[in-house]
């Protein structure tokens, strides 16, 4: 079975685009949410285009301000100013940022119902508390994924142990009752525990990485790598060589990656009825 991504975000799009317009309705206002690049990497320009391009279709002004470079504490003063107007509702922070800036340490100067990344100290702590009110993107795309195919094998492992996929999911499958086993660069015999894994997924950033040799015939991949190559993109799953041994793939492109980016909208607007309610 294919894990098709696109279907699971056209049908998150339409919940979240169903809520801002009642809020839009309501308030008489669109919010806004925030970009910040840094340099001209043009990977994050294609990231930022795409969000700019995804809040139009569901009614959220996205607004993009790049700097050549900026010293720190400019940065951080400019996320201070945003993060106390009302009529800028989320922040995120585009990365890669330059050498000088520490990613981690300027995005904790988010407010955590604005941090639409889900990246903060704060939020990616709440997930330990059962708290996913704004969590990391990437996770929640995966917990999004097993949950709409309503996948009921709760034996997983994880091949990453980021801030961004592997400590953040783990929490998430935890708090839904799942076994996880987090894999990583020192980990011993990865391909047995995989093996005897429900669930495998898979972020290590290099091309068709997980081969037969990780896989049962039962096994449920979810693929969150993004590997270039030749102007075509690879995950980090042997796709074409799985899809027909495995019982269910995400693929790549079409499955986290576009799942991922309409969770930054979900995280916005679950930060943005926080601060209508609380604030």
């Amino acid at each position: 079975m294919i894990l098709d991504g696109k279907i699971v975000a056209k049908n998150k799009m339409d919940i979240i685009k169903e809520n801002i317009d009642g809020i839009t309705d309501k308030y008489k206002f669109t919010p806004e949410l925030k970009l910040i690049q840094i340099g001209n990497d043009e990977a994050s320009s294609i990231y930022a285009r795409s969000k700019i391009n995804r809040g139009k279709k569901l009614g959220i002004n996205v607004t993009l301000e790049r700097f050549d470079n900026i010293p720190k504490k400019m940065l951080i003063d400019k996320i201070k100013d945003y993060s106390i107007k009302r009529d800028i509702n989320g922040i995120m922070i585009e990365s890669p940022l330059p050498e000088n800036l520490n990613f981690y340490e300027i995005i904790n100067y988010i407010p955590f119902y604005k941090d639409s990344d889900g990246m903060t100290s704060y939020n990616e702590g709440n997930l330990s508390l059962r708290n996913e009110m704004i969590a990391p993107a990437t996770a929640r795309a995966v917990v999004d994924i097993l949950e709409y195919y309503n996948i009921e094998e709760r034996n997983a492992s994880i091949i990453n142990r980021s801030p961004v996929v592997g400590r953040p999911l783990s929490m998430m499958l935890l708090n839904r009752d799942y076994t996880v086993t987090i894999c990583h660069s020192k980990t011993e015999n990865i391909k047995n525990i995989t093996e005897n894994s429900n669930i495998i997924v898979v972020a290590v950033g290099k091309k068709n990485f997980l081969d037969e040799s990780f896989t049962n015939k039962n096994s449920i991949i979810i693929d969150v790598g993004i590997n270039y190559e030749n102007n075509n993109v690879y995950g980090d799953a042997d796709y074409n060589n799985l899809v027909d041994k495995v019982k269910a793939i995400t693929p790549v492109p079409g499955g986290v990656g576009i799942v991922t980016s309409t969770d930054i909208f979900q995280n916005f607007l679950n930060g943005l009825d926080y601060q209508l309610n609380n604030l």
